[in-house]
């Protein structure tokens, strides 16, 4: 597991979760502070990026197995350059125009980084790996939302997005430089054909693996799931932070990272010995006792912190499952595909559960809460269906 590809795959995440963190995370305080709107702005504004993600995740899949995944991820990185922008500008029509590009490049980055994930290490380590992958990104954002939220409270936003396009640069220059290439079979005759495949035939593709009932279900399980994730993570910064500052939701952000790493790890060695369709079974019920956490304690700053750990550990947890099923359900030729889309699911999970999060604050605090409930009730509903009529395979 431990070769050059996976240790650097990593390293680059980490570096680059340490640098980006606070754009992604204060986002929807900086809207309501610096910019004077509402959450439901910051919502808008993100959602339309995360649309683009999804649908670039599956033309990311497509370019994975045509062209390789490193060129794949090295392009979905230029995102993070440009996304400090958002701090920088004030004006709507830039930030969207800054968030629409960065979307794309994130379906992309998803979309070389997962399938150079699975291609790099062995299949009975895939559990392990995805968490390590996962938490290298994630310990990233927890050190840097700590020092997000001290550069914001000790000088401004405008800082941080300015350090955050030079550093960003600096990384991607490294990572030109330092992942090795993936390795590609170019002489088979079925990658010649692929590479002239029209766009209409690639999207064919797509469809024929959504009619797939285990692909199908798992979408389904992937988009309920999320939707109740950007519920969360769109409205517990804001509100931790109304109710106290920014500082302390800096730190929020920092102890839910962590211990989403301490759960994820755990997650991928339980699911590496025993397989990932029992574990994302208990993981349905954990992130649904956090959600009913937060929505009983809306007005209590220490109840939500930790339900709000709680429901960002658990939302990590299930995510780590997703590689074993795609790896699973996908054949070697289709595996950039596997992830591009499940990724196009989660994105949509994620745009949905944000906006509808953000009107229904609006009409009512704990609105937003009690439909992330349901929306994980039905997610746990198609995880029983894949135990019950999907049968495993190695």
């Amino acid at each position: 597991m431990w070769n050059p590809k996976f240790v650097l795959l990593c390293l680059l995440l980490f570096l680059t979760g340490v640098v980006v963190a606070p754009i992604q995370f204060f986002f929807p305080i900086y809207v309501e502070e610096e910019l004077g709107k509402m959450v439901w702005h910051a919502a808008l504004l993100r959602a339309i990026p995360i649309a683009l993600g999804g649908f670039f995740a599956l033309i990311g899949g497509g370019l994975c197995d045509r062209f390789g995944k490193k060129m794949t991820f090295l392009i979905g990185m230029t995102g993070a350059v440009v996304v400090g922008g958002v701090f920088v500008v004030e004006l709507d029509m830039i930030i969207l125009c800054i968030l629409c590009y960065q979307g794309v490049a994130v379906g992309l980055r998803t979309a070389g980084g997962q399938s150079y994930l699975i291609q790099s290490v062995d299949p009975k380590a895939l559990g392990l790996a995805t968490a390590i992958y996962f938490q290298s990104r994630n310990i990233g954002e927890a050190i840097g939302n700590a020092i997000g939220g001290e550069l914001i409270t000790s000088f401004d936003y405008s800082f941080v997005g300015y350090t955050t396009i030079i550093t960003m640069s600096i990384l991607m220059f490294m990572a030109i430089w330092m992942l090795p290439t993936d390795t590609q079979n170019k002489e088979s005759s079925d990658m010649k054909l692929e590479a002239k495949e029209s766009m209409m035939v690639m999207l064919a593709h797509y469809q024929k693996m959504i009619r797939r009932p285990n692909i199908f279900i798992l979408c389904c399980i992937r988009f309920f799931s999320t939707f109740s994730w950007g519920n969360v993570s769109l409205m517990v910064p804001v509100l931790i932070n109304r109710n106290t500052s920014v500082r302390l939701t800096g730190y929020y952000g920092t102890v839910s990272l962590i211990f989403s790493g301490i759960s994820s790890v755990l997650t991928g060695w339980v699911c590496d010995k025993i397989g990932s369709r029992i574990p994302a079974i208990y993981i349905h019920f954990l992130i649904l006792l956090s959600i009913v956490g937060i929505a009983s304690s809306v007005n209590s700053t220490s109840l939500l912190f930790i339900s709000g750990v709680l429901a960002t550990g658990t939302a990590w947890a299930l995510s780590i499952t997703m590689p074993r099923f795609i790896n699973e359900f996908s054949s070697s030729e289709e595996k950039g595909r596997g992830v591009g889309i499940t990724h196009l699911a989660w994105s949509a999970g994620f745009m949905s559960g944000q906006l509808v999060g953000g009107a229904l604050e609006s009409v009512n605090i704990a609105l937003p809460f009690i439909v992330a409930v349901v929306a994980v009730m039905v997610s746990t509903v198609f995880a029983f269906i894949l135990i019950r009529w999907i049968p495993a395979s190695d």
